[in-house]
């Protein structure tokens, strides 16, 4: 069967797809937080690999506040319990997640609790850092950028040379250079000078 390029879904097509069909927008499962915490808290410890998988999570650095949230957003798109539910949930599970680790032997002081950024303050952003933003975020516009920034440095490059050469690329420095006969005569040395001072006594 040859391939279709046309045979994909319409841009904005899962828009208009029935709100029915939408596991969130159905009545929840579950209706308080005592039962969500104890559900996600069962679902997590009866998994080793998921369990494991966050525990290593957390001891490389991810904070609690990212993967609570990312659990909690899950279980609501499934239609495990209301958007209001799941804002209540994130503070007891970040502190489960926080004894959880403590316990596997994680140090407290690698556990990181917020997703503050390191540096907040602001309009402090050196060159360097919005280069690197730029190179990351906007790789098209970087390489542009780069390609001008060496156009213009050629440019100026070649146009102090110029002016130095006084307007020919290439050529010798001003000034007329010494001519052979302007040259100083070296100095006369004797002849027993350059002798070596055995030869002097033969």
């Amino acid at each position: 069967m040859a391939f279709d390029m046309f045979d994909r879904p319409v841009p904005g097509e899962s828009l208009t797809k029935p709100l029915q069909d939408d596991p969130s927008t159905q009545v929840p499962q579950i209706d308080n937080l005592y039962d969500a915490f104890y559900r996600i808290v069962d679902t997590i410890e009866k998994d080793e690999v998921v369990y494991g998988d966050l525990m290593n999570m957390i001891e490389s650095g991810v904070d609690l506040e990212t993967i609570t949230h990312v659990i909690t957003f899950g279980a609501f798109s499934k239609g495990l319990f209301s958007p209001d539910i799941a804002m209540q949930l994130n503070p007891h599970l970040l502190i489960w997640l926080f004894a959880e680790a403590h316990k596997e032997g994680v140090l407290v002081q690698d556990i990181k609790i917020m997703n503050f950024p390191e540096n907040f303050s602001r309009g402090e952003l050196s060159p360097n850092d919005v280069s690197a933003l730029m190179m990351r975020k906007n790789p098209d516009k970087f390489n542009k950028m780069q390609k001008e920034s060496a156009t213009e440095q050629m440019d100026e490059f070649f146009g102090a040379l110029k002016q130095s050469s006084d307007g020919e690329i290439g050529a010798p420095p001003k000034g007329e250079p010494e001519s052979f006969m302007s040259m100083q005569a070296p100095e006369a040395v004797a002849p027993e000078a350059l002798m070596p001072e055995e030869m002097e006594n033969v």
